[in-house]
């Protein structure tokens, strides 16, 4: 990506954020799906599936316009629903294999949107 033409870049970055916020979205229903299912009935996963979806959305939407501040919010966001997850497998809410697959994905995941902040602001000589 760094060998691009700066307007490519910032077209890769666009569909990479896109892409990024509609995952974000998709962890979110899991815990919606997992909760219907589960005999407790509680708010917390219902409340986990959609605050950071729509914290997301509302920073994609342009309510900060700097791409950066977006990625930050974008990884601290996939942190925080990480360790989530890791804390719901603990009390049996997930299935211990969830919590290996979400360690890898998250790992695979900070480091590309890393990558991709890193090589948007390389300004080739």
């Amino acid at each position: 990506i760094w060998f691009f033409p700066y307007d490519l870049k910032l077209f890769a970055l666009y569909n990479l954020l896109n892409y990024s916020v509609i995952i974000i979205s998709f962890l979110g229903a899991i815990y919606w799906g997992v909760a219907m299912r589960n005999e407790k009935k509680s708010f917390k996963p219902y409340f986990i599936s959609v605050i950071p979806s729509i914290l997301s959305w509302f920073m994609l939407m342009g309510f900060f316009s700097h791409y950066l501040l977006i990625l930050v919010f974008i990884i601290l966001t996939f942190f925080c629903i990480y360790f989530m997850d890791i804390k719901y497998v603990k009390s049996g809410f997930f299935p211990e294999w969830y919590g290996s697959l979400r360690k890898t994905i998250s790992i695979i995941i900070v480091l590309t949107l890393g990558l991709a902040s890193i090589g948007v602001n390389i300004k080739i000589l």
